[in-house]
């Protein structure tokens, strides 16, 4: 483990109107790894990402940026300075074609360096509204990719997607690791996490109850039982 992680969550908490929808959270990405983020519905993950970009301050706990607190920073100036998100449903420019998402992320190369590893040629003079559901959604993480930021915040990216399309962007985002970038995913599809991630973090009403080497914490009892249910896991 190395001395300083890319991320941090430190006891991060947040509270909504007498809710605890994020609970005492500790989490480190490490340079250069995927990390999955998992958890039943109402978990609290989509509150954790709100909360590590900025869209929402925490009641507790603090949030830092390779050792700098940004806890008290904008989204903007959280983006500004590598860290990025791509949302669950996919949020493109409509009148936007395929080539100018990357310009405008990437005005000095137009995101070459993703197109062909993306198979993104011959879409370029597409309008999103054109696009199958996985194209779209490749121009999205290429865009994030394009925009240079060393880390990047994935909910549900294989979410609507072909079981061929989902081990494509397995591939896909295991690449963005060689060209220097951090990834938090969050999936609900346990095995298609499990294989991608490096590291495991398992929320369960906005508290972590299990982290660590994937296989090893989907096969706790403890994520067995927040993903199955008590009768079924005891079953199983």
């Amino acid at each position: 483990m190395s001395a300083q992680p890319v991320l941090e969550a430190r006891g991060l908490s947040r509270h909504f109107h007498g809710v605890i929808a994020v609970d005492a959270v500790d989490l480190r990405l490490e340079q250069g790894t995927v990390h999955g983020l998992i958890g039943p519905n109402g978990a609290g993950k989509t509150t954790l990402f709100n909360l590590l970009t900025g869209l929402v301050r925490p009641t507790r706990g603090r949030v830092l940026l390779e050792g700098r607190d940004i806890t008290a920073w904008s989204p903007d100036r959280r983006a500004r300075s590598g860290l990025g998100r791509v949302f669950q449903r996919t949020q493109l420019f409509a009148t936007l074609p395929v080539r100018e998402h990357l310009r405008l992320v990437d005005p000095r190369t137009g995101g070459q360096a993703w197109i062909e590893p993306f198979g993104l040629g011959p879409w370029l003079d597409r309008l999103p509204a054109t696009l199958p559901h996985g194209v779209a959604r490749k121009v999205e993480l290429a865009s994030a990719l394009a925009a240079s930021g060393q880390v990047l915040l994935l909910d549900e990216p294989a979410a609507g997607l072909t079981e061929e399309e989902r081990q494509d962007l397995g591939r896909l985002l295991r690449l963005a690791l060689t060209q220097g970038r951090t990834l938090l995913v969050v999936e609900h599809d346990l095995e298609w996490v499990v294989d991608l991630a490096d590291r495991l973090t398992v929320l369960d009403f906005g508290k972590v109850i299990a982290q660590g080497p994937p296989r090893e914490v989907a096969a706790s009892p403890a994520v067995r039982l927040a993903y199955l249910g008590e009768e079924e896991a005891e079953q199983a």
